[in-house]
């Protein structure tokens, strides 16, 4: 089973081709938690940034033709080299333009992660749901239904982040029940997940590694919240030192699955 010892002991490389909102805020997740980030902008570094990483984490936030185009080539570099791709589908209900940009990025490049919200991953699924921009909206699909039916869509492992995360490889599905409300105050922690997941699959590529994932940004979270009560911009900074200084013990004593 992947630890969090084992992510600082091996301090992967964690390429990202991120969104202009939260590119820090990815890297210092990535960072914090003892794996190493790349942030990822030209096209030219395709091929030599991902022959030193190992994992590839792509956040289509940033809707242009320059970002799809750099997420196919080095999808297909990390493919060709067998590192874990992680996509993040970032309000792919919102727009013609992100269905399309995905579904350009999903025919060349294999997932081995997609990580979004539920509104997010029921669309992926083709399950009603009323989303609301980058935000999970709200409607009656069974999460479970519909990790469950993106993992099998993509061959993935899929995390369906929110008040309790449902993780999923599409024949067995985990919940994940830590967490705390200020992360859906604070704009990026879901690109800040990303990250986590693919440092944690660059050391296992696994649904326990996706698990444990999870369980480190929520854990942190909840811990954090007991320390920032009604302080949700402290909250954030807290998250941080949090992760800086989360142990394998801790894990273990605070995680609530189901």
């Amino acid at each position: 089973m992947t630890t969090i010892k084992q992510i600082r002991e091996n301090s992967p490389i964690i390429l990202n081709i991120s969104n202009m909102v939260t590119p820090q805020h990815v890297a210092d997740a990535i960072n914090f938690i003892g794996a190493s980030p790349i942030m990822f902008d030209d096209i030219k570094e395709a091929s030599d940034l991902v022959n030193i990483s190992n994992a590839l984490v792509i956040n289509m936030g940033s809707s242009n033709d320059a970002d799809v185009e750099k997420s196919i080539a080095a999808g297909k570099y990390a493919n060709q080299k067998g590192i874990p791709v992680v996509i993040d589908p970032v309000a792919i209900g919102a727009s013609k333009l992100r269905q399309n940009n995905f579904a350009k990025v999903a025919k060349e490049v294999k997932f081995d992660g997609v990580r979004g919200n539920a509104g997010e991953l029921a669309f992926l699924a083709d399950i009603e749901w009323n989303a609301q921009g980058i935000d999970a909206g709200n409607g009656d699909g069974d999460l479970h239904q519909i990790a469950e039916t993106v993992a099998k869509k993509f061959d993935c492992i899929t995390l369906l982040s929110g008040v309790t995360d449902v993780i999923s490889d599409g024949s067995k599905n985990v919940e994940v029940k830590n967490g705390h409300h200020y992360f859906a105050v604070n704009v990026g922690c879901g690109d800040m997940l990303d990250g986590i997941l693919g440092a944690c699959l660059a050391v296992d590529n696994s649904l326990d590694s996706a698990v444990l994932a999870s369980s480190i940004l929520s854990i942190a979270g909840e811990i954090a919240g007991g320390i920032t009560d009604n302080l949700p911009y402290s909250f954030i900074s807290t998250v941080f030192n949090t992760l800086y200084q989360l142990t394998d013990e801790e894990i273990t004593e605070f995680q609530k699955l189901g």
